[in-house]
């Protein structure tokens, strides 16, 4: 076994870069010496760097990422003799530790209850179609989460009728509540989930909270975890943030859950924050969507939920939490995405985005997008394109009043294209559009957290919910048209900029994946 990891570390990509680099900086002072008497030092030094710089890139164009990590990464290594080295070397995507990997799925590997698919659910996809049987076999696959019926579902327009539904099911919680959220943020809101939750963790309710340090820094304490622990409520705090040179500072959970008793879970766009129900109004009205399922899909969201709880490293019977739901005529594919797998650690390829790729090439009438952030790949592009060219009615959706003003112009850089090929973008000019959803033709949609850009798809965990489901298709579409009509169509004439607007987005689509 020992051997093995030998041959293995000496036959490895990085190993041979660090031999070449160690090779290099040992022959540095003899070049030196041995060229001082020909050339300046700045002369050996620009050639060191340069031969570095070289064995860098080509490391970089033989690597398996994608396309737009590796021009991302060439260009300043290419620009910055050395430094851009370095900075490769230090920030490249690293593969999450193994120990870490095991830890993360043991308990749930063995759950085989959990993970186990219902040949008769199965049956249901196939009765559907083809689309509907290979996107639940691709699912379940990369997932490992099973395709699922549900029982019942509610759509949310807006996140005020989220809340409200949030809180009574709360309430009717009697054995178990998880709830996971990228943000949590003191105000009336949270102040109203943390109510109920403190007084069902004092009934006996098992209540745990997980909630990302980063989303919820500067909302709530520091150490907000033991203030909750010490109402009785379990929680943990996710990925905490190090003032450290670590790229697994941008691995967060950046998932909506809520769930409740095994019976009901909730998952969405919207966080516990008061903007998000408009309470408050920082960026306007703010616009998102969420939804309510009941049935045996609601199963895979609390093995999403404890798929992370594992992290903390308290063991854990994840039987008692496995509800038995009655079975449903519905379908939805409740999915999670982590950037915990080698194809996300590098850039290959993402579930969501490979879903949203198989529903625009699939589509045949319309394509519907809502995302606050486009920042997208060659491969989404000419999806889009490629469907537009062909007849189907494409829109996407983003905000008018931005978040983040550099994420904004971005998302602005890649108007001109989409634009010029027949695709409609709507800005929703009430203030921001925080819904992250697709739906097509009325069959298919999927609802969840997973914005259209390079942190969604590759650095967070994100999830989801797609429904092969008509009233559900039906409910998202008539909500987008009634958003499309409170919003502004980007016209041509809009997209026209000056050379300094073109060259500042230019160099931001350089290095949109690093952002």
């Amino acid at each position: 076994m020992r051997s093995r990891k030998l041959l293995k570390l000496l036959t490895s990509k990085f190993l041979l870069v660090c031999l070449l680099l160690l090779v290099e900086l040992a022959l540095l002072p003899a070049l030196i010496i041995g060229a001082s008497y020909v050339f300046n030092l700045t002369q050996i030094a620009s050639i060191v760097f340069a031969v570095i710089d070289i064995v860098i890139t080509l490391f970089i164009i033989n690597s398996d990422i994608n396309a737009e990590y590796k021009i991302a990464w060439i260009v300043p290594v290419l620009l910055l003799p050395l430094i851009g080295s370095i900075l490769y070397l230090a920030l490249r995507r690293k593969q999450t530790p193994r120990r870490k990997l095991k830890k993360l799925m043991t308990h749930l590997r063995g759950v085989d209850c959990l993970y186990a698919q219902d040949l008769s659910v199965m049956e249901k996809y196939r009765a559907k179609g083809e689309f509907a049987e290979q996107c639940a076999a691709y699912v379940s696959h990369e997932s490992l989460l099973p395709a699922a019926d549900f029982t019942d579902a509610e759509y949310f327009p807006c996140g005020e009728k989220y809340a409200e539904r949030l809180l009574e099911e709360l309430k009717k919680a009697e054995k178990f509540i998880f709830l996971e959220y990228f943000i949590i943020s003191l105000g009336k809101f949270w102040g109203s989930v943390l109510e109920i939750l403190q007084e069902k963790a004092a009934a006996g309710v098992d209540v745990r909270v997980i909630y990302d340090d980063i989303g919820s820094m500067f909302k709530v304490p520091s150490d907000y975890e033991q203030q909750l622990e010490k109402t009785g409520i379990q929680c943990m705090c996710f990925n905490r943030f190090r003032p450290v040179l670590d790229v697994a500072q941008n691995n967060r959970t950046h998932r909506k859950i809520a769930v409740i008793d095994g019976l009901t879970a909730f998952t969405g766009g919207i966080n516990l924050a008061d903007e998000y129900v408009n309470e408050t109004h920082p960026y306007g009205h703010w616009k998102d969507t969420g939804v309510m399922i009941r049935g045996r899909a609601v199963q895979n969201f609390t093995a999403m939920f404890l798929q992370l709880w594992t992290l903390k490293g308290k063991p854990d019977d994840f039987q008692k939490f496995l509800t038995d739901a009655p079975a449903g005529n519905r379908l939805c594919i409740p999915f999670s995405d982590t950037p915990f797998d080698d194809s996300a650690q590098n850039g290959q390829h993402n579930l969501c985005e490979d879903l949203y790729l198989k529903i625009i090439y699939r589509a045949r009438k319309y394509v519907y997008i809502n995302t606050p952030y486009l920042i997208i790949d060659g491969e989404m592009k000419r999806a889009l394109i490629t469907a537009a060219r062909s007849g189907v009615d494409v829109r996407i959706t983003v905000p008018e009043i931005p978040d983040k003003k550099y994420v904004f112009a971005l998302t602005k850089a890649f108007y001109s294209q989409l634009v010029r090929e027949g695709i409609k973008i709507y800005r929703y000019t009430p203030g921001f559009i925080h819904a992250k959803s697709i739906v097509s033709d009325g069959k298919c949609c999927i609802i969840g957290t997973t914005n259209m850009d390079f942190r969604s798809f590759y650095l967070h965990c994100e999830c989801n919910a797609m429904f092969f489901d008509e009233t559900m298709s039906e409910q998202l579409h008539k909500d987008y048209l009634e958003t499309c009509e409170k919003s502004k169509l980007v016209t041509e004439k809009e997209i026209k900029v000056g050379l300094p607007s073109l060259i500042y987005r230019s160099v931001l689509r350089i290095f949109a994946p690093l952002l």
